[in-house]
């Protein structure tokens, strides 16, 4: 019987190790956070703060149970199931979204890349530590790392409105995830399934600024 792989640590983790290396050092005190900070998602005016600890995920209506092969439990009332296995498939539900991923790690350089469906759409995601792009939940990113946060711009369907600005702030201290565990989370943040609803009056604020691209 073969032995299961050692997991492969994920990205955030060497996006943190980017971070402490490539930064001088005033730089690297913007980075430097407390036991309590938390990941941080915006996509236009829409604000996620997620905490990662050793047993659960937890943060905007999202509570997570973590176990080796999977994350389990609600985000805003509705189940949220997925597991994986060492072939890197991860399949389950998510808020009623059903998700069949496949997270590959990527050769030579660091990270992932994730292809798949996530609900009716097509996934297909990318992970470094130097940028995040590609479409998962109906939406297309680009996010390159900027400073000591990814940030960049999100663009879906005209029924969507037009672009709007994305940001990604990873603490400098995030507990490690797998490689596949961290797929799974970040397909499901970048989703609209985990975003707070938008305001009545849209996601415009914030938008149209230099460098926006076009619709």
């Amino acid at each position: 019987m073969t032995q299961p792989a050692s997991p492969r640590r994920g990205v955030l983790a060497s996006l943190v190790l980017v971070l402490a290396l490539g930064l001088g050092s005033s730089a690297a005190a913007e980075v430097t956070v407390s036991g309590r900070a938390l990941l941080l998602l915006e996509v236009g005016e829409r604000r996620l703060q997620v905490r990662v600890e050793s047993r659960r995920i937890s943060g905007g209506g999202l509570e997570l149970r973590r176990s080796g092969n999977g994350l389990r439990g609600t985000l805003r009332g509705l189940p949220v199931e997925l597991k994986w296995d060492e072939e890197g498939n991860i399949t389950g539900q998510a808020a009623g979204a059903s998700v069949e991923l496949v997270a590959l790690p990527r050769s030579p350089q660091p990270g992932v890349e994730l292809r798949g469906w996530f609900g009716a759409d097509t996934a297909e995601l990318s992970v470094t530590p130097t940028g995040i792009a590609g479409s998962v939940g109906g939406c297309g990113y680009s996010l390159p790392l900027a400073g000591n946060h990814y940030s960049g711009w999100r663009t879906c369907d005209e029924t969507r409105g037009p672009p709007v600005p994305v940001t990604l702030r990873i603490p400098s201290n995030v507990i490690p995830l797998t490689q596949i565990e961290e797929g799974a989370l970040l397909a499901l943040l970048l989703s609209d399934e985990a975003l707070p609803p938008a305001s009545s009056a849209g996601e415009s604020p914030g938008q149209g600024g230099a460098g926006a691209p076009s619709p």
